[in-house]
């Protein structure tokens, strides 16, 4: 489902200290950017889902995600091999529904789409959160760190 998140420019991180930063796919960056997140969402379907297509993108891109969750992340070539690296982080945001996730998280949809691959390719949590970091064309944000406040629960 696709939400407004309170997304941050922070300075890269050692993934190896504290928890590992999460990442999602920034409304509020898409707007400001002035792009078109349902038409963005929208190109990334499998082919078969594209072509099914009789009129224009619709003006909410939470049903091109569903659909992506539902269907499209499990084709052959939604996540090809020789998928850019920036362009891939996207597609895995997509198909996990664009949940917090974390480059680790990433790192391990990559290496299992990619594990028979002749041309290996790096796609450490390292890389990948130096490539989230700098994604804004793909309206790729960083969460905030919950301050001690946020972590509190109120009855």
């Amino acid at each position: 489902m696709i939400t407004q998140r309170n997304t941050q420019s922070v300075q890269e991180d050692d993934p190896e200290e504290g928890e590992p930063p999460r990442y999602v796919i920034d409304v509020d960056a898409a707007a400001t950017s002035s792009r078109s997140l349902p038409a963005l969402i929208a190109d990334r379907r499998c082919y078969m889902c594209a072509q099914a297509d009789v009129e224009p993108p619709a003006d909410s891109a939470g049903e091109y995600m569903q659909r992506i969750v539902e269907h499209c992340a499990e084709a052959q070539d939604y996540l090809l091999p020789d998928t850019p690296l920036k362009e891939a982080i996207f597609r895995v945001l997509l198909s996990l529904g664009n949940e917090p996730t974390t480059p680790n998280e990433v790192s391990d949809v990559l290496s299992g789409k990619w594990e028979m691959n002749p041309y290996p390719r790096d796609v450490s949590p390292r890389v990948i959160q130096r490539l989230m970091d700098n994604s804004e064309s793909y309206c790729i944000g960083r969460l905030p760190e919950p301050s001690g406040d946020d972590a509190e629960e109120t009855g």
